[in-house]
C-alpha cells in the first residue's frame, strides 16, 4: 500500500494537454459547480534549473468554513519537511507553517499557464493520528467560494459518488466512482473505500455525495486498481469538534485570565 499519495508527488511537473477544439462547452450543473467551488488546490512555488519561478499544484483541500481549509495531514506534512529540510524520519510539527492554495478562478485556460493568483494561509491543527489537518487561510487574502457541508446521512455501499482534485497537476479533474465498502484501517481508524481513478495529487480533497455533501478526505491508495481510501467523516467531526473545544477552552481561560 502506498502510504501517502503526494509527498513524492511535490517533485513532480505538470503534463500538458493542450487543445485546439472551438466547440462551446456547456456550463457545469449546480452540483459540479458546487464541488469546484469548494475545492482549492495546495501548491508549492518554486525555481527551475533555469531560474524560473513556478507553481504546482501537489494536493488538494476542501472550504469547510468562511476561512478553513480541511485537507489530509501528510499534505502538510510533506510541506513542512521541505520548508524545514527535515529527513522522512525526524520529528515535524506542520502546524504554524505557511501553506499556498489557489482558487478554480485563478486557473487560466486549459491549465497549463501559471495561476493568475496565489493565496496564502497557515496550518491550524494536525491530526497525525487521522491523517486530517486544517489550514487557516490569511484575512484579506480569501477568494469567494462556497463552503463543504458534512453529510447527515453517509451513502450505501454501491452509490455514486464524486471526487474533484489534481493528479498529477491536472487542476480540478473530476471523478465519479461508487462506494465500495466501510472498512476500519489500523492507522486511521474508520476509512470510505471508493472504487474510481484517484491519484497522486488528490490527497486532501473530498469525496462527496449526490447532494454535494463532504462524506471523506482522500488519504490513501491501495495497490490495486481504482482503490482508495478515505477518512470517514465521524473522523472529521471529531476532530472539528475538538478544535472548536480546544478554542473554547482557551477563550474561557483568557477571560478568566483578565
Amino acid at each position: 500500500m502506498f502510504r501517502y499519495l503526494a509527498i513524492c508527488f511535490l517533485v513532480l511537473s505538470i503534463v500538458g494537454c493542450g487543445s485546439s477544439l472551438k466547440t462551446p462547452v456547456r456550463s457545469p450543473d449546480p452540483l459540479h459547480a458546487h464541488l469546484g467551488n469548494v475545492t482549492v488546490a495546495l501548491v508549492y512555488q518554486g525555481t527551475n534549473d533555469e531560474g524560473e519561478k513556478f507553481v504546482r499544484p501537489y494536493c488538494t483541500g476542501v472550504w469547510v468554513s468562511d476561512d478553513q481549509i480541511l485537507t489530509a495531514g501528510h499534505c502538510v506534512e510533506a510541506v513542512a519537511r521541505m520548508d524545514k529540510k527535515l529527513e522522512e524520519d525526524d520529528p515535524v510539527d506542520p502546524v504554524g507553517n505557511p501553506v499556498h492554495y489557489i482558487a478554480q478562478v485563478e486557473v487560466p485556460g486549459a491549465g497549463e499557464e501559471e495561476p493568475s493568483a496565489v493565496h496564502f494561509g497557515h496550518v491550524e491543527a494536525w491530526d497525525e493520528d487521522h491523517d486530517l489537518a486544517l489550514i487557516k487561510a490569511s484575512s484579506g487574502n480569501i477568494p469567494g467560494h462556497d463552503k463543504a457541508s458534512l453529510a447527515s446521512e453517509i451513502p450505501g455501499l454501491g452509490e455514486r459518488v464524486y471526487v474533484v482534485g489534481h493528479p498529477r497537476g491536472l487542476y480540478w479533474t473530476y471523478i465519479e466512482g461508487v462506494v465500495s465498502a466501510y472498512r476500519t484501517n489500523p492507522e486511521v481508524g474508520m476509512v470510505v473505500q471508493v472504487s474510481a481513478p484517484v491519484w497522486f495529487g488528490n490527497s486532501g480533497g473530498g469525496v462527496f455525495d449526490s447532494s454535494g455533501n463532504l462524506v471523506g478526505i482522500s488519504s490513501r491508495l491501495a495497490r490495486a486498481p481504482n482503490v482508495s481510501f478515505f477518512i470517514h467523516e465521524d473522523s472529521i467531526k471529531s476532530f472539528l469538534r475538538t478544535l472548536e473545544e480546544r478554542k473554547a477552552k482557551h477563550a474561557e481561560l483568557q477571560q478568566l485570565a483578565k
